[in-house]
């Protein structure tokens, strides 16, 4: 038997042990009641708004459930710890909050006594942080002002600076001083139609000439034909986009981002004996009325971060609340059954955003070759092929470094992804949400690298050398010279539940009517929908928005 054999063997027994206990459990909870318990309150889903608005109910004396598809709270917070660098958090999912910008966060950071600290990397004066295009690398400050490898015309060249609202004025006629989420749905083209019906390499096109679109939106991630001109524009010229920060103001958790997660349920649970949460249990169907509703889980099991559903007589439980909030992503909430998520009008809202896939791979290392032995030493990279790269540190501990490889959206995480579980680009289903769930289990199709983590979060021969071509190409130096990593991990955000980091709109919706419309999917029925995935555009993307629309469902019906 081979290694790999083994591996798969091993993984196959213990899902088995697994599943035969969970049955066990499964049989003696139900037997002789339609429901296993009854809540006034069922939250469904232990990221961050689903912690947030059972944090909010804590004191209201209800009695309130939570349940979780894996066996891991957090959601998209998700902070690991690689062996030889046990001090750093590697934030695979969330890991950054402004400063006086995200309020809502702020404040429950503050009521959960976690610390707030900067985020540590970044340029500096010796090392500016530098992009890599069409085999050029240039500091950043070259790259907006100065000689790039792009054939711009004299038009451009001489609005580089600041060229992407240059084109945007001149395709709206609108100065773009004072965007709000409700006026960019106001501007125009100059043919008349609205600037939220294009796409945005559409409304460039009008505009730019072809060497400009590829030097604006090469590696961008609205460089894509589902994403819709306004939130390209509202991102950078809206009110979020006008507010000036520093690198100061860039914090992170000195506990760990999935701390906000994992306290606000700890407190949760403590505050009384009629709160409790039930981990592996995937939600699948809601049926009943207002006072009574009926929730269908089928139980998963989890190991080494792959979760599977289990299939079998005994695998399904019921539980009945009178309230249920749907604290799941996009991609998880288009596939509950459910009949007011099946009406014509909320799979239109639900058509109206696309989940973009996005990745992250880590790599420690005894010394920082980025900076020793690069040709073109830098700190902060945004490179044609690897997305972001972030130097993330020393440890105080070991004395090694880690180095975020790659931080990546779309195509490239498919790319990457593919690569990593050895399968071909033209087996997945592309950049708008969820990639198949081909995997049977860890290391089933290619073995981890060694020093990588195990199971679904492992590195494998083919991704790191992907990688290791590309960044041999952007720090300028000979792929022979970069050593061979000491530990490894990656996080790719395409699979169930999540299908990837965020939402995009798509041309022809505007913002206020998928908000709105999200919310409560029937009027007749005390079921709401949070999180990040149907924020208002300011905070989409950043985990405020997750807060902010747990506070918009709790005014209106709590």
């Amino acid at each position: 038997m081979s290694a790999m054999e083994g591996s798969w063997s091993v993984w196959s027994a213990l899902c088995l042990a697994l599943a035969l206990l969970s049955a066990g459990c499964s049989a003696k909870q139900e037997k002789n009641n339609k429901c296993s318990v009854e809540h006034d309150v069922a939250i469904v889903g232990a990221g961050i708004s689903g912690a947030y608005s059972a944090f909010k109910l804590k004191e209201d004396g209800l009695n309130i459930g939570m349940y979780e598809y894996s066996d891991r709270i957090g959601g998209r917070f998700y902070t690991e710890h690689l062996p030889d660098v046990p001090d750093q958090n590697v934030e695979l999912g969330g890991m950054r909050l402004i400063n006086k910008l995200h309020v809502l966060l702020q404040g429950l950071i503050k009521d959960l006594n976690l610390t707030e600290k900067v985020l540590l990397y970044g340029s500096d004066a010796t090392y500016p942080s530098r992009v890599f295009r069409r085999n050029v690398s240039m500091t950043s400050e070259q790259f907006s002002s100065g000689d790039i490898p792009y054939n711009l015309t004299s038009e451009e060249k001489a609005n580089q600076a600041d060229l992407l609202r240059y084109l945007f004025r001149k395709l709206t006629g609108d100065s773009l001083d004072n965007v709000t989420e409700e006026s960019v749905f106001d501007l125009t083209v100059p043919d008349g139609r609205k600037l939220y019906m294009l796409s945005t390499p559409e409304a460039l096109s009008l505009v730019a000439s072809p060497e400009a679109h590829s030097y604006l939106l090469n590696g961008n991630h609205f460089n894509n034909p589902n994403t819709s001109a306004t939130d390209m524009v509202y991102y950078y010229f809206g009110s979020h986009g006008r507010q000036k920060y520093t690198g100061d103001d860039v914090l992170t958790i000195e506990e760990g981002f999935n701390q906000i997660v994992i306290s606000a349920v700890d407190q949760f649970l403590q505050a009384s004996r009629s709160h409790s949460i039930e981990k592996n249990m995937k939600l699948e169907a809601i049926t009943g009325k207002a006072g009574k509703y009926v929730l269908q889980f089928r139980r998963t099991v989890t190991v080494d971060d792959e979760t599977i559903e289990l299939h079998h007589r005994e695998s399904t439980t019921t539980v009945c609340a009178k309230k249920v909030i749907l604290a799941l992503p996009k991609y998880a909430l288009s596939q509950l059954d459910w009949k007011p998520l099946r009406s014509k009008e909320y799979e239109d809202l639900l058509e109206g955003t696309f989940v973009a896939h996005t990745s992250k791979v880590f790599m420690s290392y005894e010394n920082p070759w980025w900076i020793d032995q690069a040709r073109y030493p830098t700190r902060v990279l945004d490179a044609s092929g690897l997305g972001e790269v972030y130097d993330w540190g020393q440890s105080n501990l070991t004395g090694h470094w880690t180095l975020l490889v790659s931080y990546t959206k779309q195509m490239s995480t498919d790319t990457e992804w593919a690569l990593n579980n050895g399968l071909d680009e033209g087996q997945i289903e592309g950049s708008t949400g969820g990639l198949a769930d081909m995997i049977a289990g860890p290391d089933t199709v290619l073995p981890r690298i060694p020093g990588s983590v195990v199971g679904a979060n492992r590195v494998t021969a083919p991704l790191k050398d992907y990688l290791y071509e590309r960044l041999a190409l952007a720090f300028g130096i000979p792929r022979c010279a970069i050593p061979e990593p000491v530990s490894s991990i990656a996080r790719f955000w395409v699979k169930y539940p999540f299908g990837g980091g965020w939402v995009f709109s798509r041309p022809g919706y505007t913002f206020q009517e998928l908000i709105k419309g999200y919310r409560r999917p029937s009027k007749n029925d005390d079921v709401f929908v949070v999180g990040n995935d149907y924020s208002a555009r300011d905070t989409t993307g950043w985990s405020e928005g997750a807060l902010w629309t747990v506070e918009q469902m709790m005014g209106e019906y709590f």
